[in-house]
């Protein structure tokens, strides 16, 4: 999973939109029954939303989807569609919630930065805000931790005629992003250059990536595929569920778009764009290379330019992605302990520190793509959202429209 557009929208709304005041948040709108809400006169377009949806999703996990096919057999390719449709389902879910918080609480029917803890608050209380907000956090600073190490390995490989070691790479590259992680929130002008520019870079990796692989495949008789083993199998679940982990955000896309009834399009066109990508690395990946393959599938492409240039450009996007993705968590804990700007610079400073001592303690990023997908990524995006559907479709108000969920839906 690729969070660095939920990291723009996390920080960058925290300038022009501060925190909706209590007395709204309590407040019971009007009684809008059939009514779907009103398109905006700004916010994002179905096509603008689809691009940052994708630009999110798409992004380091797919370095590890051939290892993890080979973990799981060719059942993997079926885990990569069946994860992708339950990331899919669970967004339209999510996408609902944040309907029904707005009809039924005027106060959110304007931007709100936090539309994922809000949704919990609803469902189960201010106690679950703050764990979501928690798991969230949480899943953003092991985004970070990957990203500085595969901006690190992909640097290092390029730089391997200078002996410098990859844990020193991991060093150097902290050292500077660290005062660039002083900044504030990044200007909104860069909003949407910031997702093109992810997207196409990702998008253009990914093509030669394919071609690179399709290249290989004469030897693809001489490797085995064996079947997995139980421990294997459920490893490479967490690293396919990273690849799709970026539904916690997708109610903030919503969130911003001009018609948010057009958000299902726009999540089912992220859901087919990614397994455009994904697929093809993913097959070839397993086919050519079989049990071979190393967590980074780079790893086993022989060294050619075509190669180069994919690591320089997937190690700029993880890079600066980098600074995106750990700004919205510690602006969470700037917020919440109310800091000054010298505190503000310690804060960050240890939790920059405590990103490099993870980084240098664990150096394989896959291990940490299987930690985060088997747990949190677990949580925010498949449990909770249809949790918190079922449970606010669940809630009764005389003032409230009635929600309803199928049979089919209820227990498929």
């Amino acid at each position: 999973m690729d969070s660095n557009v939920q990291a723009i929208y996390s920080t960058t709304e925290r300038k022009s939109y501060n925190s909706i005041k209590s007395n709204t948040e309590t407040q019971k709108g009007d009684n809008h029954e059939g009514e779907e809400p009103a398109p905006r006169g700004k916010g994002l377009s179905l096509w603008l939303a689809s691009i940052f949806i994708v630009a999110e999703m798409a992004g380091s996990g797919v370095l590890a989807l051939p290892r993890a096919v080979a973990d799981a057999g060719w059942s993997g390719i079926a885990m990569i569609v069946f994860c992708g449709g339950l990331s899919l389902y669970s967004g339209v879910c999510l996408g609902r919630c944040w309907s029904i918080v707005e009809e039924r609480y005027e106060g959110y029917k304007e931007k709100n930065r936090y539309p994922y803890p809000t949704i919990a608050e609803k469902a189960y209380g201010t106690k679950m805000r703050y764990f979501v907000s928690f798991c969230i956090d949480s899943t953003l600073l092991g985004v970070a931790i990957v990203f500085l190490l595969l901006s690190s390995q992909l640097i290092g490989s390029l730089a391997a005629s200078w002996g410098i070691s990859f844990c020193y790479w991991i060093l150097i590259l902290a050292a500077i992003l660290w005062p660039l992680t002083f900044l504030g929130t990044p200007e909104e002008i860069l909003v949407k250059p910031a997702a093109v520019i992810a997207l196409a870079t990702t998008v253009t990796a990914c093509v030669i990536l394919i071609v690179l692989i399709a290249e290989e495949i004469a030897d693809a008789e001489t490797v085995s595929h064996p079947a997995p083993s139980v421990k294997s199998f459920f490893l490479s679940y967490g690293t396919i569920l990273f690849a799709f982990g970026g539904a916690a955000s997708f109610p903030t896309f919503q969130n911003d778009m001009k018609d948010r009834t057009q958000f299902p399009k726009a999540a089912t066109f992220d859901f087919w764009h990614s397994l455009v990508l994904y697929l093809p690395v993913a097959v070839l990946g397993y086919l050519v290379y079989g049990n071979t393959l190393v967590p980074n599938v780079l790893d086993a492409l022989p060294y050619s330019i075509p190669k180069s240039v994919i690591s320089i450009m997937l190690a700029l996007h993880m890079f600066f992605a980098f600074l995106l993705v750990i700004n919205a968590p510690v602006q969470d804990l700037e917020e919440f302990f109310k800091v000054s700007v010298w505190k503000r610079i310690a804060i960050r400073s240890l939790i920059m520190l405590g990103v490099v001592f993870i980084a240098q303690s664990i150096p394989r990023f896959g291990q940490i793509l299987n930690l985060i997908g088997g747990s949190l990524t677990t949580l925010t995006c498949i449990i909770f959202p249809c949790w918190f559907y079922f449970k606010l479709c669940g809630q009764q108000d005389p003032t409230w429209p009635i929600r309803n969920i199928s049979l089919y839906e209820r227990y498929s």
